[in-house]
C-alpha cells in the first residue's frame, strides 16, 4: 500500500499529514523506549469534506466539530492509550500547517474538477444517482 498525504481540519485550522490519516502513528515513547506502534485513530470517526478556497477545492478529514479533548489528542498525535498528561514523546508530531502554495498537489482547481465531472458523466459514473422519470406527455 502506498502512502499518500492527507489534509485534516482540526478545529478551525487545516493541517497536512505526509503519510495520511490512516497511517498516522502515535508518537509516544513506550516503556521499552520505542515509538508506540498504535494508530492515532483505530477507525474512521468522521468523514471527508470538500472545502473551497481561492486556490481551488481541497478535501479534508473533518474533525472540526469534535470536543477539545479529541482535537488535542490528534494535535499531539497520541493514541487513546497514550492520551495522558505525563506521556513522553518519542519524536515530534508529523503535522505541518497547510499551505496551498507549498502543498499545491493537494488543491484541485475548479477547471480540473469540472473536467473530472465531465469525464464521469461521459463514462456514466457519477457519485450522485437520481431516479429518472420520463417527462409527462
Amino acid at each position: 500500500m502506498t502512502r499518500r498525504p492527507d489534509l485534516v481540519l482540526l478545529g478551525d485550522r487545516i493541517w497536512y499529514i505526509p503519510d495520511g490519516v490512516y497511517d498516522l502513528q502515535c508518537i509516544a515513547r513506550t516503556r521499552r523506549g520505542l515509538r508506540c506502534r498504535r494508530p492515532v485513530e483505530s477507525g474512521q470517526i468522521t468523514g471527508w469534506t470538500e472545502l473551497r478556497s481561492t486556490h481551488g477545492l481541497i478535501t479534508v478529514y473533518d474533525l472540526g466539530g469534535f470536543e477539545a479533548a479529541t482535537l488535542r489528542r490528534w494535535r499531539e498525535q497520541h493514541c487513546e492509550l497514550h492520551d495522558t498528561p505525563d506521556v513522553v514523546d518519542f519524536s515530534a508530531p508529523e503535522w505541518e500547517p497547510f499551505d496551498p502554495v507549498r502543498h499545491a498537489a493537494m488543491v484541485t482547481t475548479l477547471d480540473e474538477k469540472i473536467a473530472e465531472y465531465t469525464r464521469q458523466l461521459r463514462e456514466g459514473a457519477t457519485e450522485e444517482w437520481q431516479p429518472w422519470y420520463p417527462a409527462p406527455i
